[in-house]
């Protein structure tokens, strides 16, 4: 059985919840050596270095150039934990009308993002369309 952990990507890109929204976008669109294809989300961290909201690269590029992530985020960071079929996760996805689900560290205090999945990997991985 696939589970998540099989299927996340491990490490996900922060920016702060001040940054613009171009600045962040452009950041997300570049290709680094250690990333072979262009990351697609972003968590927003406060001030205190906690995690408030994410959001798509997408929603980025289309929000107005000087705007601020903490303007466009969606506070509610949809989270999944490791050791679930991926299928359920990718139906927790469908279910919440989200692309991407985060596992965060269990840090008291300190939520932040360390792995991403995404419905596409799953759907690669098991062959299944929405």
């Amino acid at each position: 059985m696939l589970l998540v952990r099989d299927v996340m990507t491990i490490g996900v890109p922060v920016c702060r919840d001040t940054e613009s929204c171009s600045t962040v976008a452009a950041r997300l669109g570049g290709k680094t050596s250690q990333v072979s294809e262009t990351c697609e989300v972003c968590v927003a961290l406060d001030e205190d270095g906690m995690a408030c909201g994410w959001t798509t690269r997408g929603a980025l590029q289309t929000a107005a150039p000087l705007s601020t992530v903490g303007a466009i985020m969606d506070e509610d960071i949809p989270t999944v934990p490791p050791d679930i079929p991926a299928e359920a996760a990718a139906q927790l996805m469908r279910d919440r009308g989200v692309e991407y689900l985060f596992l965060m560290h269990d840090w008291p205090g300190e939520p932040r993002p360390s792995a991403v999945i995404s419905l596409k990997a799953i759907e690669r991985h098991t062959g299944r369309q929405s």
